[in-house]
């Protein structure tokens, strides 16, 4: 008998020992926590929800009904140095955010207590901006002004690791938000206004070693190459200032490049230089990425009008038909639609005031449309299939460019090749509803303010968006009609985000000071002063609301 039993209390203690591994992994994301992130309401493990990129879930909690009602549950403030742009992560009721100075914090979501705070003191090369974190297998992973990519305990806080990850320090820097994917960390560089060339990079998640880079601009012998004039290629910019958009069926990755470099002098860099403003998608399934297509939106650009907002895929209707789409838009202004497995063209639609976008910045100034800080931003929009429109905030801004006609390169120094421009005139916003059918507006909403907060869509019939008055607003998704709104008494530049903890529904949102963006001298004497229905705050608060 007892032969027979020893067996048995093997197999006990072997099941126990699974099952207590199963519980550990399932603990933190999985890869296919990742890939269906979009079917999972209680958490928010990527940058805009899932892969696609798209803002959206289905939601019966939050209604057009009940909005009206929904009340701060909490506010959390962090560290104030500058704005927040950062997008929350949640996972089993703990929130990660981050500070403009990639401070990183723990908050508990139901009551926004800090659980655990770590600082950092980077050294700034160019604005404080961060994104945000990533999580997964334990750790939360930031990238840093500085160059750094840094790897936390997540229960503590704690280093685990931290690299160097830009290859110059000098004229690179990292404000995207890293995405998991597989066993890797994918990153854009942030280089495009110092004289350095964007890329993205992927890095083993367990250690950080560098996996691979792919480089925004084309080298000697590369398709493309010839798209820029002379030697011009070594310093031309196109950036990785924001998100990607992944496939994981194909192993397809969308991203857009920022603008060429010296920004406002093209003379000396003639030609389309590629990759900058485009979308591109590549192959990721290999050693290295290949470039499986391109949509170039503005070529030779000289008004720093690069494709900020991530690309959102989608499947949505046109002409009667469904089509796999890829949205993007730009700071010239442009609302882009691309087919999603070509890049070819569907449409794009002008959601900002344009004029002059013929002209080149030159000694005696040109007044073109939008500004610099204008068009749409890095936080984007949003598609709701239940209607088949994208919810997209704008701003609408003129500028006044100038440039001496040369450009030298300083390490350490923007490399513009003339001055930021002036705003001119008014400085307003527009929250548009595209109908994907047709490509024209099914409702649109001219503010008195810049529209930045991205936007986050609901099945149940709701936009939310915030502005730089610091208003966060719900929208009747088929009217316009505004169901609710809250008083910030901040800049918010965040997008919106939503997660579930203790049988409710929470919608999350940071706001903050207003930052270079619309306020730092360096953009010109006509830049914004934050007066009139601008916001003046020495606060950075992350806020989390839901119904009573």
């Amino acid at each position: 008998m007892l032969r027979k039993a020893i067996p048995l209390v093997i197999v006990a203690i072997v099941s126990l020992v699974a099952v207590s591994r199963l519980s550990a992994q399932s603990t933190w994301p999985t890869a296919d926590s990742y890939v269906n992130a979009d079917k999972d309401n209680a958490n928010w493990i990527l940058p805009a929800r899932s892969y696609t990129g798209n803002r959206y879930l289905t939601s019966t909690e939050i209604t057009s009904a009940n909005v009206g009602t929904l009340k701060k549950a909490w506010a959390t403030n962090i560290d104030a140095r500058g704005p927040l742009e950062t997008s929350p992560i949640v996972w089993n009721g703990t929130v990660y955010v981050t500070s403009s100075h990639n401070d990183v914090y723990a908050l508990d979501a139901q009551t926004g207590a800090v659980k655990w705070h770590r600082t950092y003191k980077p050294h700034v090369i160019a604005f404080s901006a961060n994104r945000g974190v990533a999580l997964g297998d334990g750790k939360v992973y930031e990238a840093t002004l500085d160059g750094h990519l840094i790897a936390l305990d997540a229960g503590t806080g704690k280093t685990v690791w931290n690299i160097v990850a830009a290859h110059d320090t000098t004229n690179t820097f990292f404000t995207m938000q890293p995405v998991p994917y597989k066993n890797m960390l994918l990153l854009g560089a942030s280089n495009g206004d110092w004289g350095g060339i964007g890329y993205l990079s992927a890095f083993d998640a367990a250690t950080g070693k560098r996996i691979w880079d792919w480089k925004t601009v084309p080298g000697i012998g590369e398709p493309g190459h010839n798209s820029w004039a002379g030697d011009s290629w070594k310093r031309g910019g196109a950036a990785i200032w924001s998100g990607v958009a992944i496939d994981p069926a194909s192993n397809t990755l969308y991203v857009d490049a920022g603008n060429p470099q010296p920004d406002f002098l093209g003379t000396i860099r003639k030609g389309a230089n590629l990759y900058s403003n485009s979308m591109v998608a590549l192959d990721i399934s290999g050693a290295t990425p290949t470039v499986k297509w391109y949509h170039q939106f503005i070529p030779h650009d000289t008004h720093d009008w690069d494709p900020a907002m991530p690309p959102v895929l989608f499947s949505g209707t046109v002409g009667g038909a469904q089509r796999n789409l890829v949205a993007a838009g730009d700071k010239g202004g442009n609302f882009w639609v691309l087919d999603a497995g070509t890049g070819a063209l569907v449409y794009h639609v002008a959601v900002s005031t344009q004029k002059g976008q013929n002209t080149e910045p030159n000694r005696k100034g040109d007044v073109a449309c939008p500004n610099t800080n204008g068009g749409v931003e890095f936080n984007g929009g949003s598609y709701m299939p239940d209607t088949n429109a994208f919810f997209v905030p704008s701003v609408d801004q003129c500028g006044l460019w100038t440039s001496p006609g040369t450009a030298t390169y300083v390490s350490g120094q923007f490399f513009l090749g003339g001055a930021f421009p002036k705003l001119v005139g008014p400085s307003t916003g527009y929250m548009s509803a595209i109908d994907i059918g047709s490509g024209k507006f099914l409702w649109r909403k001219h503010l008195a303010f810049p529209q930045i907060g991205g936007a986050l869509s609901l099945s149940s019939g709701i936009v939310f968006t915030g502005g730089v008055n610091g208003d966060f607003t719900a929208y009747d998704a088929k009217t316009g009609n505004v169901l609710w709104h809250h008083p910030t008494n901040q800049t918010i530049q965040a997008p919106p985000g939503s997660y579930s903890a203790g049988g409710k529904q929470y919608v999350i949102v940071a706001s903050g000071p207003a930052g270079i963006n619309f306020a730092d001298p360096r953009f010109g004497q006509g830049a914004p002063t934050l007066e009139g229905t601008y916001t003046h705050s020495t606060k950075a608060t992350i806020t989390a609301f839901t119904l009573p």
